[in-house]
């Protein structure tokens, strides 16, 4: 029988209409929250979206209140990702580059047991006054990286992977994917299914859709080129990531759904001109060796009709939202685990290089002129710059250049703003890419970071001066 014909029980519209608006309720929808105290710590009255409230909460009855626990769970999950490490090895220790990230992760792991027992090199736990918070007092390397980083990090993903099942799971993305096939190939020169796992990316985590993208390669549903197209301009951090710097730049409360919507867009605009480009313009456009293609169905006509059935098809089919958040969490804690100890080391040794070597500032130099071109005010040029070559290594570590200090909406804004929309970094995405079976090639990956960052800084500048207006 014809899908759209099919009956289907009120259990299923429910799932469909109902259960996505829990997520857009929890992700994008922001609610005013007066004053409270918990554990002793006291939490100021502000507006933000649920998922920032929770993060909020938890890391007050875990870290900031009389309760300070979060240094150890973060070291469970990371010696998590060394047994995960040893008893996968085959995986992890694939090929040469796959050796390096295993013992960078490592190597991770030890700066996190310096930072939990306070132990190791005096220079990681020396007060820093260019680390300092908000309120201007000084951290030390390590403090900055448990506090600033690990904590924020280890609250917010699994939160957001918990209700991210609302908005993933029950047809709202397939709803979406039909109806956004016709712009698809002739604007990305992408297969429509493809716009399902991007949505995936952007609202879940790269890995996930790293894994989904490997797997449909090697089905015959997807090429070389659609693949990797879709893994280095979609696959950016996810929702939680970007309140992770939005929380750092100062920019949660106020410009949140701005955030993230100018974001998403800039995300578009760059991968639609990044795929006509070199390297991906001239990569193979061919299936897998050996796989026969598999071609998707195209809808040429009713096609609100197909898309509501392809939607509803998927919500009648779909486990409860128990069994889902179930599901996703059990994913979430490898992923998670893997973050954490790619974070411990790029942050680490991020900020040494930042504090003690000019490296960052001479890579920051390639876009110095760019910044200047988009009216970034001149006595921030040079942390913006420096901070997006720091993006390169870690997507947090640009935001918590502006974490203190009297800087501009504009720096906050695009500090922000170009992690998440140059995609690539070596942290923890480029590990989890290299460890599929895609034929990727690293030198591609920096070629292809240099463009989008580029385009990132020029794009981010325009719709700061919109958000924004021109520095006074």
């Amino acid at each position: 029988m014809d899908s759209l014909q099919k009956k289907y029980t009120a259990s299923t519209y429910f799932k469909f209409f109902i259960l996505p608006l829990i997520g857009i309720f929890a992700f994008f929808i922001d609610i005013p929250m007066v004053e409270y105290t918990v554990m002793g710590f006291t939490m100021g009255a502000r507006s933000t979206i649920m998922i920032n409230h929770l993060t909020g909460l938890i890391r007050a009855l875990l870290w900031d209140g009389s309760l300070s626990v979060m240094p150890f769970v973060i070291l469970a999950i990371a010696l998590y990702g060394v047994v995960d490490l040893i008893l996968r090895r085959k995986k992890h220790f694939a090929n040469t580059l796959g050796k390096v990230f295993a013992v960078i992760k490592c190597i991770g792991v030890v700066f996190i047991i310096f930072a939990v027992f306070e132990i190791g090199p005096a220079v990681l736990h020396e007060p820093q006054q260019a680390l300092a918070t908000a309120s201007g007092d000084p951290r030390s390397i390590a403090g900055f990286v448990m506090n600033g980083v690990l904590i924020t990090i280890t609250i917010s993903i699994p939160l957001a992977a918990m209700f991210l099942p609302f908005l993933l799971n029950y047809g709202l993305v397939e709803l979406v994917g039909v109806l956004v096939r016709p712009i698809m190939r002739p604007l990305f020169k992408l297969p429509g299914r493809s716009a399902v796992i991007l949505v995936s990316a952007l609202l879940g985590n790269f890995s996930v859709a790293h894994i989904a993208v490997d797997d449909e390669y090697h089905k015959g549903q997807m090429t070389e080129k659609e693949a990797l197209t879709i893994c280095t301009g979609f696959c950016s951090s996810s929702i939680a990531f970007m309140m992770v710097l939005a929380t750092n730049a100062g920019i949660i409360d106020n410009y949140w759904n701005a955030y993230v919507w100018s974001s998403f867009l800039m995300i578009i605009l760059i991968t639609l001109i990044g795929v006509r480009i070199f390297p991906l313009s001239r990569l193979r456009d061919g299936f897998a060796p050996g796989i026969t293609p598999q071609p998707e169905k195209v809808y040429k006509q009713k096609l609100f009709r197909n898309a509501l059935a392809e939607g509803l098809a998927v919500s009648k089919s779909a486990d409860n939202p128990i069994k889902g958040i179930a599901h996703i969490m059990k994913a979430t804690v490898g992923v998670l685990a893997a973050i954490i100890m790619g974070a411990g080391f790029s942050t680490s040794v991020g900020m040494l290089l930042y504090l003690f070597t000019p490296i960052f500032e001479w890579i920051g130099v390639i876009f110095r002129p760019i910044m200047m071109l988009v009216q970034i005010p001149a006595n921030e040029v040079v942390t913006a710059s420096t901070g997006a070559a720091f993006s390169l290594l870690e997507v947090s570590i640009p935001s918590m250049l502006v974490m203190a200090g009297d800087w501009s909406y504009h720096i906050r804004y695009m500090m922000a703003v170009v992690p998440i929309t140059s995609v690539i970094f070596l942290g923890s995405f480029v590990p989890s890419l290299i460890s599929t079976n895609l034929p990727v090639k690293f030198w591609h990956l920096m070629v292809i970071w240099v463009e989008r960052m580029i385009l990132s800084v020029l794009f981010a500048g325009l719709f700061a001066l919109l958000l924004f207006g021109i520095p006074g």
